[in-house]
């Protein structure tokens, strides 16, 4: 039997979930993990204070000397670096355990030590599942990455300077996507899950944007009555989108205003592609004014991307941290009712044309909310 884990929390500005595909046997790794398991034969679903598994904390606050940071790059208040950043942090060589530097005023460092999820008082949530894992995941893998995702002090400062939302290749993007790709950037099991999370949301009848869209929309096949905007950059992919009743090109790196008058969308989707964005701001600004009120706008997105197009903030941050980038965009933008949701373990499907390199599916990170 497979093992649906979870992770289920509220921080200060969102409701957040995050699940973990194992195998039954992973959980006896811990007595209590392996009793709350065994009942799963009666009931629906188990659930278990996650705190213990969340430590440390209750430690105060560290003050370091700025020379007490072993990386290379300038510290960025807001951020999280892994224990052996510190040289007074690290127990051990190999100490990547997340935590979150608080200031950096003058040669003082002010550094968190507790865990990311410690004082959000975490569910851990057990569930029986007909999904397939991926070999290997352990119950300890659930724990590492929750907590990252809650947004810092100052969003402005630990995301989007300047040079943080520069690219490795800055020129125009429509020399790059002048060609059109009709490939897919993730797995099949990854799209799967997609494809279901954006169902959760569909009504008949709704107008939905596909935004930054290509030959794919990843909505489901039912309801067939939607009225479907896409907004793409390639033409031709665009073309042979057959889930699009409109279909625009658009450069939103030129100019981030969306050509639709306001409140006229029920649901933007935007689908691996955030990341590409030079002025995330502006262009949610603009979401959250095509969107009706109480619309929704759910964005996803994997650990797989076009390196030389993505802004550079993003491969600094661990992949849950990219999730506080995109709540922080949300956020600014004004949206209300706002969740995260992630989901890993998932196994690879043989066919893949990584399967050879990598057996666990691509991950799935969303982030949504209401306008």
């Amino acid at each position: 039997m497979s093992i649906e884990t979870g992770l289920e929390w509220n921080s200060a500005v969102a409701r957040h979930v995050d699940r973990l595909v194992l195998r039954e046997d992973a959980l006896q790794a811990s007595g209590r993990w392996a009793a709350a398991g065994a009942t799963l034969a009666e009931v629906a679903e188990a659930r278990l204070d996650a705190s213990p598994w969340c430590q440390p904390g209750d430690q105060p606050l560290v003050e370091l000397p700025r020379s007490h940071f072993r990386l290379r790059t300038e510290p960025v208040p807001g951020r999280f670096y892994p224990r052996l950043a510190f040289t007074d942090l690290a127990q051990g060589p190999r100490d990547l355990h997340p935590v979150r530097l608080l200031a950096y005023e003058g040669e003082r460092l002010s550094v968190d030590p507790n865990h990311p999820l410690a004082g959000w008082a975490p569910q851990l949530v057990l569930r029986k599942s007909d999904a397939e894992p991926a070999p290997g995941a352990r119950m300890a893998d659930l724990f590492q990455g929750p907590g990252l995702q809650t947004p810092p002090a100052d969003p402005a400062r630990a995301y989007f300077s300047l040079d943080s939302l520069s690219r490795a290749d800055e020129s125009p993007d429509g020399q790059f996507y002048a060609e059109p790709r009709f490939v897919h950037h993730l797995d099949a099991v990854c799209r799967g899950e997609i494809t279901r999370l954006y169902a959760r949301f569909i009504r008949p009848g709704m107008r939905v944007l596909d935004l930054m869209a290509s030959w794919e929309s990843h909505l489901p096949r039912d309801p067939a009555d939607l009225f479907v905007a896409g907004l793409g950059m390639n033409e031709a992919e665009l073309a042979a989108n057959e889930r699009l009743s409109e279909q625009v090109v658009k450069d939103l790196n030129c100019r981030d205003g969306l050509p639709w008058g306001e409140a006229c969308f029920d649901l933007v989707v935007c689908t691996a592609s955030i990341e590409y964005l030079i002025r995330p701001q502006g262009v949610m600004a603009e979401i959250r004014r095509v969107l009706r009120p109480g619309g929704l706008c759910v964005i996803t997105f994997s650990d797989r991307w076009f390196p030389p197009k993505a802004i550079r903030v993003w491969g600094d941050l661990h992949p849950f941290e990219r999730q506080a980038l995109v709540l922080s965009l949300f956020l600014q933008a004004g949206f209300r009712d706002l969740h995260t949701e992630s989901l890993r373990g998932l196994a690879r499907p043989p066919d893949d044309k990584y399967a050879g390199q990598r057996t666990i599916s691509d991950p799935l990170f969303a982030v949504w909310g209401r306008a």
